[in-house]
């Protein structure tokens, strides 16, 4: 059976409403934004970095990992500095602060994924993976 525009369009629009309030919801659960959770989850597992580096982990644009940073580095969680052998690069490294602020919010973030899937079965979350990962594959693909 073919779906119509209409009903992929609908699906599309679901999908970006339950980004808006998982993002929300997630922010209000943890006190810390998912994107700023991402970025010192990096940067803790993979130590200092570029910032373009980061950017790029994270797919999102220059303005917006801008942002961020200095969001988290007015909180004093993450450490900005100029490569002293490229002045042009920024390198990034999370804090002490950063790391507590990680620790905190774990407990909170298992609980809000927890409560986010707690009528889904193993298979049906693996389904939704399977299904999710095609759909970002087709997305990526060059369409002429």
């Amino acid at each position: 059976m073919q779906q119509s525009c209409e009903e992929i369009k609908h699906i599309f629009l679901m999908c970006k409403t339950i980004d808006r309030q998982v993002t929300h919801n997630f922010e209000k659960r943890t006190g810390i934004s998912f994107t700023r959770y991402e970025m010192l989850h990096i940067l803790l597992n993979r130590g200092k970095l570029p910032q373009t580096e980061l950017q790029q982990s994270l797919k999102i644009d220059q303005a917006a990992i801008t942002r961020h940073l200095k969001i988290l580095e007015d909180k004093s969680f993450v450490l900005r500095e100029r490569n002293k052998q490229n002045n042009r690069e920024v390198i990034v490294e999370i804090t002490d602060e950063g790391r507590k602020v990680l620790e905190d919010c774990d407990g909170n973030r298992k609980q809000f994924f927890d409560d986010l899937f707690i009528d889904f079965s193993e298979e049906e979350k693996r389904q939704l993976q399977t299904l999710v990962t095609k759909l970002l594959d087709n997305s990526n693909k060059q369409f002429i």
